[in-house]
């Protein structure tokens, strides 16, 4: 899946310092206004480029769209699947996959509330980004399982209700979260780590 994802994203235009600035512009234009809303216009404004510029680089809004949600969600998959197949403790696992999950959202921030408003759902594309999100899942409920196999986990969690639960937890940081706020995200990963390695900590081990 991540080879196949990495394949039909790689070209020289895409690998351009400018391609990179265009879509953290569409990222943060989709954010503000909706995907609906947003205009190749708007994007291009964004970029100080003019909109006939960005044809050199896409065909359609639908392509910018693709590489603001696969952009984050390829990155963060292949950086947990590195931590799940790793020789450490599951317990270390879970907290550089914590660490994982707060630092992508930090660098893309924008990127990511696109994702998770899923307006991509419809799109041609579509069912290759629910994909890689089923795939960035399973390996987290791989690291839960491992946890709970070896009791390092408390051995009445679900794996999957826990899963589900962790991202809640820091997936809605995008309804409050601001730049602006007092809670750096530093402050705020070591905070949500704690309560999680609570949550699913063997106390009888």
């Amino acid at each position: 899946m991540l080879n196949e994802v990495k394949k039909r994203s790689f070209n020289t235009k895409k690998s351009s310092e400018k391609f990179t600035k265009i879509v953290s512009a569409a990222a943060k234009i989709f954010r503000i206004k909706g995907y609906k809303e947003a205009t190749l216009e708007d994007i291009a404004n964004e970029v100080g480029m003019l909109k006939g510029s960005l044809y050199y680089y896409i065909s359609k809004k639908d392509d910018l769209l693709y590489e603001v949600v696969q952009r984050p969600l390829y990155e963060m998959t292949l950086n947990l699947k590195n931590i799940a197949e790793s020789k450490s403790s599951p317990t270390e696992k879970l907290e550089r996959a914590l660490k994982n999950h707060v630092d992508s959202f930090e660098k893309y921030q924008s990127e990511l509330f696109v994702w998770i408003s899923i307006e991509w759902i419809h799109s041609d594309f579509g069912g290759e980004i629910a994909d890689l999100g089923n795939e960035y899942d399973r390996l987290f409920r791989k690291i839960i399982l491992e946890g709970v196999e070896t009791n390092n986990f408390r051995n009445d969690l679900d794996p999957k209700l826990m899963v589900f639960a962790i991202f809640g937890i820091y997936n809605y940081m995008q309804r409050w979260y601001s730049t602006e706020s007092h809670y750096s995200m530093d402050e705020i990963g070591k905070q949500f780590e704690k309560f999680v390695r609570q949550a699913v900590a063997n106390l009888e081990k």
